[in-house]
């Protein structure tokens, strides 16, 4: 196919488009950056965030350190247990952004959004029993970490996972 003159044009036009997104590229990668924004601890003005979904997966990556499918959808369970209760999901914004802009871990929050959507779609059932009418989540240490709490609540628990006593409280 022999080149026409209009071929030849958008050839050079073509080029010269490539050539311009090159020099784009290699100035982007040689200019130094500014220092990250500091972050802060409120949500951007005017966000709102009443997702059961991403409410839920915010408990689950902050109560759920650990590498255990089964504590990560019981909290994801529990806490959405809680909003089926109280009918409303709480704006969890600040949180969220406090978790997304602080020490961010993108792998532990996609298992966090996974264990939201698999209790929401119900392709994962909690167990024990007592799990799943669970809507409240209690830390068993103390402050400290050093000793168990010794609430009340707590000699209620029938379910107790890594640390957390999942319990049933009236709303």
């Amino acid at each position: 196919m022999p080149l026409t003159l209009s071929t030849k044009r958008t050839a050079r036009v073509g080029m010269a488009a490539l050539a311009c997104f090159i020099a784009l590229g290699v100035v982007a990668w040689a200019t130094p950056t500014d220092a990250p924004a500091a972050a802060t601890d409120d949500a951007p003005d005017g966000l709102v965030i009443t997702s059961p979904r991403i409410c839920a997966a915010l408990a689950v990556y902050e109560l759920a350190a650990g590498d255990d499918w089964a504590l990560r959808a019981t909290v994801a369970n529990t806490t959405l247990n809680a909003f089926r209760d109280a009918d409303r999901v709480p704006d969890c914004a600040a949180g969220v952004t406090a978790a997304l802009t602080q020490n961010f871990e993108p792998a532990r929050w996609q298992l966090s959004l996974d264990a939201a959507d698999a209790v929401l779609s119900g392709s994962y059932e909690i167990s024990p029993a007592a799990c799943v009418r669970a809507n409240a989540v209690v830390p068993l240490s103390t402050a400290d970490g050093k000793e168990p709490s010794t609430s009340p609540v707590l000699a209620r628990a029938q379910c107790v996972m890594n640390e957390l006593a999942f319990v049933e409280v009236a709303p």
